[in-house]
């Protein structure tokens, strides 16, 4: 009896969505992150007032109607402006609709620690949007989870999992 217990514990939980998610180790970009499934990757330019044409990368996919995305932008030599770009890109999304959540985020403990800031946004276009944003070693990392709007129910909370499964190793190796 136990045996079948176990086994359809085993079962339940080794089907949940949360075990689908996987670890992607991109080390070019100085970063691990988890997705619900491999993400699509393609390159742009950050939009910035402050400094102009910085490279980015952008790794998305789509889960349950939300949709993971993370920006890399590279600070190419920039990174005296770091700071500033953290913030504008956070004016940026706060401009987007109405706030409902802010929080300062930790990833590591003591010396390693990296702070970076999170908004909750609920958007003129009816989604609503999580995002954490960092700065780490010349790179502006920008997470977002966003709750499309084509939703049909009313449940428009925003996965926090997302932006706790990034990983940013202080000595630039994921062993």
């Amino acid at each position: 009896m136990r045996i079948i217990a176990l086994v359809v514990l085993t079962a339940l939980f080794g089907a949940s969505p949360a075990a689908a998610w996987q670890e992607y180790v991109y080390l070019e970009r100085g970063l691990a992150v988890q997705f619900p499934a491999p993400p699509q990757i393609r390159t742009a330019t950050h939009q910035s007032t402050l400094v102009k044409g910085l490279p980015a990368a952008i790794y998305s996919g789509e889960d349950d109607h939300v949709l993971y995305r993370m920006t890399v932008v590279d600070l190419a030599g920039h990174t005296d402006a770091a700071t500033n770009l953290l913030n504008e890109a956070a004016y940026f999304l706060l401009r987007e609709g109405d706030v409902l959540f802010t929080d300062f985020p930790r990833v590591y403990n003591d010396e390693r620690a990296i702070y970076g800031l999170t908004l909750v946004v609920d958007r003129t276009d009816g989604s609503r949007a999580r995002s954490s944003l960092y700065v780490s070693k010349g790179r502006l990392y920008i997470a977002d989870a966003i709750v499309l709007p084509a939703r049909g129910d009313k449940d428009m909370t925003v996965p926090s999992r997302f932006d706790q499964t990034i990983r940013f190793p202080p000595d630039g190796r994921f062993d």
